[in-house]
């Protein structure tokens, strides 16, 4: 995974393998101390405290599919080498919480990826689903809701709409990215 926007929809498809009805994503630029904490949160089946225990280990996985899973062990590995954390909670029947720490003044930090691009293409692929998306740096905030979108009557899936629904994210998205530090390798 070479960017934020590979491990957001990694992180995704395991929330939706968990039968996650609702998945928040949070990332929040901390300028000041110069960090972004990247959050994925689902209110998916869960895992057991056995599972949990072993997520970062690569050459275990709970997919049939594959003997190794490296979505988790590759997360952590980013996070670490910028000098940050990766914390995973869970419980079975509540839900995952996945917390990566990254230093956004470590040249070694990740690019952002097409952010809105691949938000938009987990929400085009899972109507079913919802979609909350925070992107914070400092006090300045943009927020997206997929099922707030739908409510007003915005068809999410309809193809005609996936030109100015990206444009928008990306245009809120690049007024946010004017108030970052200056002493920053996210881009």
């Amino acid at each position: 995974m070479v960017t934020l926007a590979m491990h957001m929809i990694d992180i995704v498809q395991n929330a939706l393998r968990a039968q996650a009805n609702m998945i928040t994503i949070t990332l929040d630029e901390r300028g000041d101390e110069s960090l972004l904490l990247f959050q994925v949160e689902d209110d998916g089946s869960g895992m057991s405290p056995e599972i949990l225990e072993r997520l970062s280990d690569p050459f275990f996985t709970t997919r049939t599919t594959r003997r190794v899973g490296l979505g988790i062990p590759f997360l952590k590995m980013t996070c670490e080498q910028t000098g940050g954390t990766l914390r995973i909670s869970s419980a079975e029947g509540e839900g995952t919480t996945v917390e990566a720490l990254y230093r956004t003044d470590n040249p070694d930090c990740l690019p952002l990826g097409d952010l809105e691009g691949s938000l938009l293409l987990m929400v085009m692929a899972n109507p079913g689903i919802r979609f909350r998306f925070t992107y914070r740096v400092g006090p300045e905030v943009f927020s997206f809701d997929s099922d707030a979108l739908r409510e007003q009557g915005i068809d999410l899936q309809h193809p005609q709409l996936v030109v100015p629904v990206k444009d928008y994210i990306r245009e809120n998205l690049e007024a946010l990215w004017r108030h970052r530090a200056t002493v920053n390798y996210l881009c």
